[in-house]
């Protein structure tokens, strides 16, 4: 039967075998760097996902249709399933535990927010965007049913782990690099939110979440700057990473420039539109002067 699917469709062979080779590529790590690696692979299946979505919403908004609801959580299961696989491909089940008790807390995390929504809106916190619209997540079993995206994510990677081979052991320099610019972006931005995110003008907040991106894209390149190949792998994260910017948000931008926009909320909005590509490029810029200067011998005369 296989034989007979790759001659009806010898270009999905050729994709699939494409696959295997790139993911048959990767090396098992320790438990802490392939924790992050599969972070890593998460982040860019995400943002892959995203643009895709992105140019979807654009389709149906050309033809003065509504997206479908069921779109938006393909973003969290695969993902998801991504992480989970490459976690118990190239670290074994220690590290598929590590990423799920890294879901957990997440998740834990953002039940304040939840809880504020659902006080501030009168006990009703609608489900729209997890695939079901009618879900109330205000409550204990609505919350819990929300979360479903992420079940069916890592029950999906933990089927296709067995798909990942490894070629023995060393460093997924991609993969490290979007895993720790993903966790400096988690740990920054539940800072941010704890500290800061209601505090002064729509501004303010979009200056302070801008330089929480910007620092963990810093982060990331310094990681970058001591991997084989770093410069390379940070150009290949900061190039995906956008992809979702240039699908979405560039041309919800030009949307949003040709109605009239109150002038207070004008400067708020160009900071949200050039954060993520002025990030992308300190991720490459760190990676670069940092790398070059481990080479330079310094003058201690």
């Amino acid at each position: 039967m296989r034989e007979g699917l790759a001659r009806e469709f010898p270009e999905a062979g050729r994709a699939a075998s494409w696959a295997r080779g790139r993911v048959g590529g990767l090396r098992r790590e320790p438990l802490l760097w392939a924790a992050i690696s599969a972070l890593g692979a998460g982040f860019l299946v995400s943002a892959v996902v995203q643009a895709a979505i992105g140019l979807t919403y654009e389709a149906f908004l050309a033809v003065r249709s509504s997206p479908p609801f069921a779109l938006f959580p393909l973003v969290t299961i695969t993902s998801t399933a991504a992480a989970a696989a490459v976690a118990l491909g190239v670290g074994g089940p220690g590290v598929l535990v590590t990423y799920i008790a890294y879901v957990g807390l997440d998740v834990a995390l953002r039940l304040p927010a939840v809880m504020t929504f659902c006080e501030r809106s009168g006990g009703v916190h609608p489900g729209g965007l997890t695939g079901l619209p009618g879900l109330d997540q205000c409550t204990a079993m609505g919350f819990l049913a929300s979360l479903w995206p992420l079940f069916v994510g890592i029950g999906v990677g933990i089927a296709l782990a067995r798909a990942i081979t490894t070629r023995g052991t060393g460093i997924n320099s991609v993969l490290r690099i979007a895993g720790g610019f993903a966790v400096a972006q988690f740990v920054l931005s539940h800072v941010w939110t704890a500290t800061a995110a209601q505090a002064g003008s729509a501004l303010a907040s979009g200056l302070t979440l801008a330089a929480v991106v910007a620092t963990a894209a810093v982060g990331a390149g310094v990681i970058a700057a001591q991997l084989p190949r770093g410069v390379r792998a940070a150009a290949i994260v900061a190039v995906i990473w956008l992809l979702p910017w240039l699908a979405f948000q560039v041309p919800n931008a030009i949307r949003t420039a040709a109605s009239s926009v109150p002038a207070e909320h004008v400067a708020a909005i160009l900071v949200g539109i050039f954060v993520q590509p002025i990030a992308g490029a300190a991720l490459v810029l760190t990676a670069a002067i940092a790398a070059r200067s481990r080479f330079i011998p310094r003058d201690t005369g």
